[in-house]
């Protein structure tokens, strides 16, 4: 049986999310005064979810939206992009 793909074009459930992305995504927010609490009320989740999320232990698609639109990013790769200092192509 097929795997089903998200809107990510990863398997279902959202992106991985490495040690080092967690860390500028947990910063980004500590710079705008925004608590995990924050994005779990726009996701509709726990905090200990969108905890778990960006400490890569748990993958969501949900909580990754929610962050790419705290942020203020278009997309989860411009989001990416920003953290690598670089432009979203």
């Amino acid at each position: 049986m097929a795997r089903k793909e998200s809107w990510s074009g990863r398997i279902k459930g959202g992106p991985v999310i490495t040690p080092q992305l967690g860390c500028w995504i947990k910063f980004q927010l500590d710079l705008r005064n925004l608590a995990y609490r924050h994005v779990a009320e726009k996701a509709g989740v726990s905090e200990s979810m969108v905890h778990n999320f960006v400490k890569g232990r748990k993958r969501s698609a949900r909580v990754c939206m929610a962050l790419v639109e705290t942020l203020g990013f278009e997309s989860f790769g411009a989001l990416v992009a920003a953290s690598r200092g670089k432009e979203a192509v």
